[in-house]
């Protein structure tokens, strides 16, 4: 199956949703990394969230894998404080958990939900938790 993306990103509760599904190759995940760079930039460093929604994507090849592994550790030094991945693959879950490690020593920003909607109160916890640190 292609690989397929798309952003939605909602400034009012800083999060970007990442819909992902296929079968990436350099080419279509380098595209996949310009985009998420865009969307990134719209919050100039500034702390925010992203909900990867990740189901029905394939376990990815090595090459793809330093790609997508580059545009996480980027977005993690330009404001991203937690990053909740849903997925129904196995294999691409490990991969995606071992992404995040290289990205942050220790990797305390990645969550692993089995559900859309865990995901969701998962950033509404974390949520609060930014808002009383930035509000004090």
């Amino acid at each position: 199956m292609k690989a397929s993306f798309d952003f939605f990103n909602d400034l009012p509760r800083r999060t970007i949703r990442v819909r992902m599904t296929g079968e990436f190759d350099v080419q279509s995940i380098e595209r996949f990394a310009e985009e998420y760079r865009e969307v990134t930039r719209e919050y100039a460093g500034q702390a925010h969230f992203v909900l990867a929604d990740m189901r029905g994507t394939a376990p990815i090849a090595p090459d793809v894998a330093i790609v997508l592994g580059e545009v996480m550790a980027w977005s993690r030094r330009h404001g991203v404080v937690r990053c909740v991945h849903c997925s129904d693959d196995t294999v691409y879950r490990l991969q995606a958990a071992r992404l995040g490690r290289m990205s942050s020593p220790h990797d305390d920003l990645t969550v692993d939900v089995v559900s859309v909607d865990e995901g969701e109160r998962v950033l509404s916890e974390a949520m609060i938790g930014l808002e009383a640190r930035l509000h004090g």
